[in-house]
């Protein structure tokens, strides 16, 4: 009898316990985003809600009946003409996707108003405060200091160094990589050790992480730590699941970023026993920074390498998905092939070394590019943001705790602003034939905070897809199917496999 009662005492407990975390789950993931949904209610916003997950419960659907994560925004206006902005959820959160030019520029000049959202807090942990997560006086003092170092000039006096990385990897190619060549990995690779070795000069390559090289190791932790970024634990209880040592795939990650940050601030120090001022690199210009003396006017030793991995996770995966995204549209437009290889024989081949000025030459190259961004940018919208403080943007009024983000695809797939906007044509980024608010296009951000690094990205890219053209020619691996999704960056789902033929020079 007696365990009768105590059975019924503990069923009664459990039930009790559950029936309190069911109410505190509809209070914190239903109704408390559904009250600030109610107050945005507008008749130029569109709203979709989901328990827990919102937005992504559709994007994931049309991942899986269209092969395209992004295909309701790229069709947004389509189907909503006049609305500027969707109101939805992102856990507890409201979150207001912008979709109108006008929006999205007030809010790209209001950095100071919002922080990232602990999402991204994520890749914080590897990053520390690196430029594109600093906030405040951090990021004003950091971004003045990269800024004079980073700077054109610098640039393009390593082009020819650039080529020299570019021209090292491709000759490692042999015949056995010419089936099933996986072009995203591989231009990853290139452009990787091409930031590595700007910032670190030649000797990173004398430095591995677990057994692996440099380059090739942040970028498979910077996977990881965007895989965890939005699982659901992440998604449901915040940044802080990741401490916790019952989850063995959260607990190898934070040990990974902790060991890797350990050996990058190791090789600013063995670099300071040296002799930093005799290295033409960031990290020599850099350590020249710290002589000063002034906190304002250098970087600590940590700083440097907070600024090392967030400019190879920003630029790596980038730059290498533009490369091959647009050497991909060469496969389905071979139209466009022979305008590049004949632009190429008549300005790159024709000078021994390439220089800044070269490139600028190849207008049908730089439109490619162009619309190569608008059609599969890696960074299709500026990232999640939480708002610190009330404030308007126009006549939108953000309340501190919402969640902003500008979905720039919605505006590159507008018949208002790009005719045909479903149809990829280069030519309509050549002799201004259609010009468009400085706002609408933005591949690379927009405002104070825009990248600091796109000269780079867009020399590398010239670079790279000039000289496999003059040595390769190629074609998409048959039955191949585009699928894209949004993962740390816009990206097929499955790798891009090529199959190559040596080109005859």
């Amino acid at each position: 009898m007696l365990s009768v009662t105590l059975f019924l005492s503990i069923a009664k407990t459990a039930m009790t316990i559950i029936t309190i975390l069911v109410s505190l789950f509809i209070i914190k993931f239903v109704l408390t985003p559904l009250k600030r949904m109610f107050e945005l209610k507008r008749s130029d916003a569109s709203f979709y809600f989901f328990p827990g997950i919102g937005f992504n419960r559709y994007m994931r659907n049309d991942l899986k009946t269209k092969g395209d994560f992004l295909h309701s925004i790229k069709h947004y206006k389509e189907n909503h003409p006049n609305k500027k902005f969707e109101v939805t959820n992102l856990g507890s959160s409201v979150t207001i996707m912008l979709r109108d030019p006008d929006l999205i520029k007030e809010f790209v000049n209001k950095p100071a108003l919002y922080e990232k959202h602990h999402v991204f807090r994520v890749i914080k942990m590897l990053t520390g405060t690196g430029l594109p997560m600093a906030e405040g006086d951090t990021w004003k003092i950091h971004r003045k200091i990269v800024s004079s170092c980073f700077h054109y000039e610098f640039l393009t006096s390593n082009t020819n160094n650039i080529m020299n990385i570019i021209n090292e990897f491709l000759d490692k190619i042999t015949p056995q990589d010419y089936q099933n060549y996986p072009i995203t990995l591989k231009m990853q690779e290139i452009t990787g050790d091409v930031i590595g070795r700007m910032f670190f000069g030649e000797r990173l390559s004398n430095y591995t992480f677990k057994g692996k090289s440099m380059t090739l190791a942040l970028a498979q932790l910077g996977t990881e730590l965007g895989l965890c970024a939005v699982s659901l634990g992440v998604l449901l209880f915040g940044t802080k699941i990741l401490k916790a040592p019952f989850i063995p795939r959260y607990r190898k990650v934070m040990q990974d970023v902790t060991d890797f940050r350990k050996l990058c601030l190791q090789i600013v120090q063995d670099r300071k026993s040296t002799n930093p001022q005799k290295s033409q690199d960031l990290l020599g210009t850099l350590l020249q920074t710290q002589e000063s003396g002034i906190s304002e006017q250098c970087l600590s030793d940590e700083d440097i390498v907070n600024e090392f991995i967030s400019f190879y996770l920003a630029g790596v995966d980038t730059t290498g998905h533009l490369v091959s995204m647009a050497l991909y549209n060469l496969t389905q437009y071979p139209e466009y092939l022979q305008i590049l290889q004949e632009e190429r024989d008549q300005t790159f081949n024709t000078e021994t070394i390439k220089t800044a000025e070269t490139l600028q030459k190849m207008d049908s190259l730089h439109a490619f590019i162009k619309e190569t961004l608008r059609f599969y940018s890696p960074a299709p919208g500026v990232t999640f943001r939480v708002a610190t403080a009330d404030h308007k943007l126009l006549d939108l009024e953000i309340k501190k705790g919402d969640v902003v983000r500008a979905d720039l695809f919605s505006a590159y797939y507008n018949q208002k602003y790009f005719d045909h906007p479903h149809e990829f044509n280069p030519k309509r980024f050549c002799d201004n034939k259609q010009k468009v608010d400085s706002y609408v296009f933005i591949p690379f951000s927009a405002g104070p905070r825009n990248c600091i690094g796109q000269h780079l990205a867009v020399l590398e890219a010239k670079l790279l897809i000039s000289e496999f053209l003059e040595r390769f020619d190629f074609k998409l691996q048959d039955g191949y199917k585009l699928k894209m999704i949004n993962r740390f960056t816009y990206e097929p789902v499955d790798h891009l496999l090529f199959n190559l033929t040596p080109r005859s020079v």
